[in-house]
Parts: C-alpha cells; structure tokens; sequence
C-alpha cells in the first residue's frame, strides 16, 4: 500500500497500465505525475472491473499497476 509521508517525484519512464484511470488523466492528459505515482488528491479505478481493484484482485493504484502484474498491459 503507498504511503504519503514522503513526497515523490514520478518516474515519467515508468509504464503505466492502459486499463488503470483517475480524473487527473481526463483533465490533464497521460503524462499527469497522477499516472506514476499516487496521489492523494486522485481516486484511482480500473477499466475492466471499474472498481478499485484490478482483475486480479489486486489495489489500482500506479505502485502496484505494473509489468510482473497479470492484468497490466502497458499503453
């Protein structure tokens, strides 16, 4: 699960899965900081299950939505 104490800079070279959305890709588009790391302000969701987590049951969040995973295709 992420932690929030420490701010961190996004890796804008890390993959980031196609099905994995928050409101900040609609308003600022794909290369939102929203889309690398989390963020406090954004709700992150699933496209194939439109939930929080991911098909394999697994939380939609940058941290955790990334090759290695069965369900992440990168876009």
């Amino acid at each position: 699960m992420p932690t929030f104490d420490q701010p961190t800079l996004p890796d804008l070279d890390a993959p980031v899965c196609r099905f994995m959305r928050t409101k900040a890709l609609h308003v600022y588009g794909q290369d939102t900081p929203d889309a690398f790391s989390t963020s406090r302000s954004s709700h992150y969701h699933c496209l194939r299950t439109q939930f929080v987590t991911g098909p394999d049951a697994g939380l939609c969040v940058p941290e955790t939505c990334q090759p290695g995973r069965s369900c992440f295709e990168p876009r």
